[in-house]
């Protein structure tokens, strides 16, 4: 096949792209379309393992979906493992990247440089939070494809020591480049079309919000427990987890907690728009993409003082103890009986968030991907 003119092709194992909605799916996505906005003369090979349940790159013309031509569920598995790198070679791949903590086999044997983004390692900090059988998966994936890659990126400086710690990976081998978010938190709405998306969900004027799998390692139980103390209305917005529903919903005073089931991210960024202030007191992330969704909305910011989130909260967020109840209730009263200090918090962290923006982050990638090949 004749590949004509093209600056790089790029090869993404893309899973996630195009069947996971949140967390890595939503880094993926942000990541590629980032960069053929801001380089459209290269190509970005996404190789997807069967047919898409969110649909992707549509509106992106450097971007290309590519699928193995059978579809029975073993010879995927084999294809996305072993197959992938004859596939890339084949399609003139100058890179490959993997988006979410693993690699295909065999791309270094076949000339082909590759890049591995490392999220978190949470399954090695935190195992009693995992199946046995998932941390043996988890663990071993990751190994193999550290041993592989080219270069390793780690999302924030918390994984980058993760990786020294856990792993034994030298530091100077680990590059950080920070993730971004959907565009879509940054564009302003209307005062007008704020209130309606409220409305369409039976939400109060004013409100405490969090956004996040409804989970123990979250801090869901302390965050009710803040509000409901201190009769603040509060918004949950998340996967509702076997935790939740044993330990938290029974408790829940409806007439202060509400949880919607949010239908897109255009409602998404109105709530948070909405909101009076934002609360993620987390235990421990590998980045807390919800806290940079936050500054970007203009949203003031409480969040942990520790992992990554003071890397991503920066200088204007109040952070807290997460082991601690009263930290967490005190900040929360602070905040949302001051407007000056809210008005203070939202100006400061939307500045910070520039450092997040698109085109700063497709640079460091661009940079990155040339310097391999």
């Amino acid at each position: 096949m004749a590949r004509g003119y093209v600056n790089m092709r790029i090869g993404y194992e893309a899973k996630r792209v195009f069947h996971n909605r949140s967390g890595l799916g939503n880094f993926s996505r942000n990541l590629v379309r980032a960069l053929a906005t801001s380089y459209p003369d290269d190509e970005y090979y996404l190789y997807n393992p069967k047919k898409p349940k969110v649909p992707f790159g549509e509106d992106l013309p450097p971007v290309k979906e590519l699928r193995p031509s059978i579809s029975n569920p073993l010879f995927v598995n084999i294809w996305r493992q072993r197959l992938l790198a004859d596939r890339a070679k084949k399609d003139q791949v100058d890179i490959f990247h993997g988006l979410s903590q693993e690699l295909p086999t065999g791309l270094r044997k076949r000339g082909i440089p590759s890049v591995l983004t490392v999220h978190d390692l949470i399954f090695m900090r935190n195992p009693q939070l995992y199946k046995p059988i998932d941390r043996k998966i988890y663990t071993r994936k990751l190994k193999l494809a550290c041993q592989q890659a080219t270069s390793i990126v780690a999302i924030s400086e918390q994984t980058r020591r993760d990786l020294e710690e856990f792993l034994k990976i030298p530091a100077e081998n680990i590059k950080v480049i920070y993730q971004g978010c959907d565009p879509l938190f940054r564009e302003e709405q209307s005062a007008t079309e704020i209130e309606r998306i409220k409305q369409v969900y039976g939400l109060p004027e004013k409100y405490v919000l969090f956004v996040g799998t409804l989970e123990k390692r979250k801090n869901v139980a302390q965050v009710v427990k803040a509000t409901q103390k201190l009769e603040i209305p509060l918004v949950m917005i998340g996967r509702a987890t076997k935790y939740w529903k044993k330990h938290v919903e029974p408790g829940l005073n409806h007439k202060l907690v509400y949880t919607p089931s949010v239908m897109d991210n255009q409602h998404l960024a109105a709530l948070y728009q909405g909101a009076t202030l934002f609360v993620y007191p987390s235990t421990f992330e590998g980045f807390g993409i919800p806290v940079l969704e936050a500054l970007v909305s203009k949203t003031p910011v409480i969040t942990s003082n520790t992992s990554s989130l003071p890397e991503v909260a920066g200088p204007s967020s109040l952070l807290v103890d997460p082991k601690s109840q009263e930290d967490l209730t005190t900040a929360i009263d602070r905040v949302w009986r001051s407007e000056e200090l809210q008005k203070q918090m939202m100006e400061s962290g939307y500045t910070f968030a520039q450092h997040f923006k698109d085109d700063v982050i497709a640079r460091q990638w661009h940079n990155l991907y040339t310097s391999l090949v």
